[in-house]
């Protein structure tokens, strides 16, 4: 079997035989790519094309062929790594530090399980941040975007935001941080939250919400977040706010003609089909749309579209 067809077996997860494996282990970048196999192994995410991960995976190691394997810089591992994980939609490495960065793109989710084995779902366009070498004295998490918690019982545990600081021991929760909206909601356990001067304890069921800088306690009956059921959910929220889900949600670009976007919207749309979705979020504002190619414009139903 020729090089490039092993590579590919490899990427692809499939066993490789005897003689395939010996010839795999002969390769002059075996170490190369064992090292962003383990790197890779903490996270979960969608599948990649094999082929294409050959090429680029391939292009980015004779770029450094004339260095010795166990010579690389930092910087060249951070090259190489990104090429490899951003294939599956997040990537994250600073082999020079002990700093763990993801990230998720648009139209993606990822489940990751930190040191303690605490798993944290990330939302579309959302990332996180943490210090593994550090992680058993400091359980601290840095988060833009959204993310549901499942913390594993141990020391204190703690979601940066830039507008807040949630604070567990051991508990199931989830915290949204887009621009002006803030929300943390807890399913189990208890959750403290920190926002400017206030400071929030919440149980099971409980929601504490900011919009605009308004503050609003509710409750819920949900044992766990619906985005992670691909399915977006929303309470008496400003139509913007929707808009901009949708957008993370299909990667695409949504135009509002002349539409009042401060509004409040009461409803939910799913995220596997974008026609259906789009009729969830226009005909109870009695708007219309039209797509072209990523794109959607969204006009009221007595406005004559161009």
């Amino acid at each position: 079997m020729k090089k490039k067809d092993i590579i590919k077996k490899w990427l692809d997860n499939d066993q490789l035989n005897h003689e395939e494996s010996e010839a795999f282990k002969n390769l002059d970048a075996y170490d190369s790519y064992m090292r962003i196999s383990e790197t890779a192994k903490s996270f979960k995410a969608s599948e990649y094309n094999s082929e294409e991960a050959y090429v680029n995976l391939s292009t980015a190691l004779s770029q450094h062929k004339d260095r010795s394997t166990s010579k690389f810089k930092a910087s060249a591992w951070l090259k190489i790594a990104a090429v490899f994980i951003l294939l599956i939609g997040t990537y994250f490495t600073f082999f020079n530090t002990s700093s763990t960065a993801i990230q998720v793109a648009a139209g993606q989710k990822a489940s990751i399980a930190l040191p303690d084995q605490t798993t944290v779902q990330l939302n579309a366009l959302s990332s996180i941040k943490y210090d593994k070498k550090n992680w058993d004295r400091d359980r601290n998490v840095s988060l833009r975007g959204e993310a549901y918690f499942k913390v594993s019982k141990g020391k204190k545990f703690d979601v940066q935001t830039s507008m807040g600081v949630v604070s567990v021991i051991g508990t199931q929760f989830n915290v949204k941080q887009r621009e002006d909206y803030f929300e943390v909601v807890c399913y189990e356990g208890i959750v403290g939250v920190s926002f400017k001067d206030n400071q929030v304890t919440l149980t099971a069921g409980k929601v504490f919400k900011v919009v605009q800088n308004k503050i609003t306690n509710t409750i819920t009956s949900q044992i766990k977040p619906e985005w992670t059921e691909n399915r977006s959910t929303f309470k008496s929220t400003p139509y913007h706010h929707i808009l901009k889900e949708f957008e993370r949600q299909y990667n695409v670009t949504v135009t509002a003609k002349n539409i009042d976007q401060s509004k409040l919207f009461t409803g939910n749309f799913v995220h596997s089909d974008i026609q259906t979705a789009l009729q969830s979020i226009t005909i109870p504002m009695r708007l219309r749309y039209m797509i072209k190619d990523n794109n959607v414009t969204l006009y009221k139903s007595d406005q004559n579209q161009d």
